[in-house]
């Protein structure tokens, strides 16, 4: 009669074995497949936490951003914002993924999830108005901007937005006073001097004008 063979040192360690289906799915895993569809084959074979499917896919996410490769960023972006669709910081990556693939209205949709859940979400404030702007929809930039003004109200760039929609707007007195406080919040604001410029020029304010280009030209030389 033959003996029984003896287990090895892991088996008798742990007293597991590597499941059969793990043997039968490894050659098509190794089969040149994405790894999206790797993980998707590991879920089936070991449970995996949904915490740890998070990180894994946010790092796949990042690593994708890092490449260069938007599609497959805001691919495993959706899958993180999907495992926990109340986590605002996820939807607010969501909708930065969104951006860069230029699919504004969805990045839209994922900042006001993220308002929804974190109304004093500055940054999702605005980066909705910065949408707007892009849209050539300043009058829910002014919205949007206003709301993350409430929450930062010392933001140099926040009034350089707001500057910027109003003077979308013809509203120039509005949009010089907010250009006016981004400047004195940050005196070497280059792209508020020059905004203002071009403001103080529409609003037929000539010499105010030329005062705010001396100044753009001053910062420019200074960072040569």
């Amino acid at each position: 009669m033959s003996k029984n063979k003896e287990p090895d040192d892991e088996q008798r360690r742990t007293g597991n074995k590597v499941p059969l289906t793990f043997y039968l799915q490894w050659p098509i895993i190794q089969l040149g497949r994405t790894v999206g569809e790797i993980v998707d084959s590991y879920k089936k074979i070991f449970k995996i936490a949904p915490t740890d499917l998070k990180s894994m896919y946010l790092k796949k996410s990042r690593a994708a951003d890092r490449a260069g490769d938007t599609r497959r960023s805001l691919f495993f972006m959706e899958k993180v914002a999907s495992l926990d669709p109340k986590d605002p910081d996820a939807l607010y990556q969501l909708g930065i993924a969104y951006e860069k693939k230029k699919a504004l209205d969805e990045a839209i949709r994922a900042y006001q999830r993220v308002i929804e859940i974190k109304p004093d979400h500055a940054k999702a404030n605005y980066r909705t108005g910065v949408i707007h702007l892009r849209k050539k929809a300043p009058e829910q930039a002014v919205k949007a901007l206003e709301a993350a003004l409430k929450i930062e109200p010392e933001s140099a760039e926040l009034n350089f937005r707001l500057g910027q929609a109003h003077d979308r707007l013809q509203d120039f007195d509005k949009a010089i006073s907010f250009f006016s406080r981004a400047v004195e919040i940050n005196p070497d604001f280059l792209r508020a001097y020059k905004n203002m410029a071009l403001t103080y020029d529409s609003a037929g304010k000539h010499k105010e004008a030329l005062e705010c280009l001396k100044r753009a030209l001053e910062l420019e030389e200074a960072a040569a």
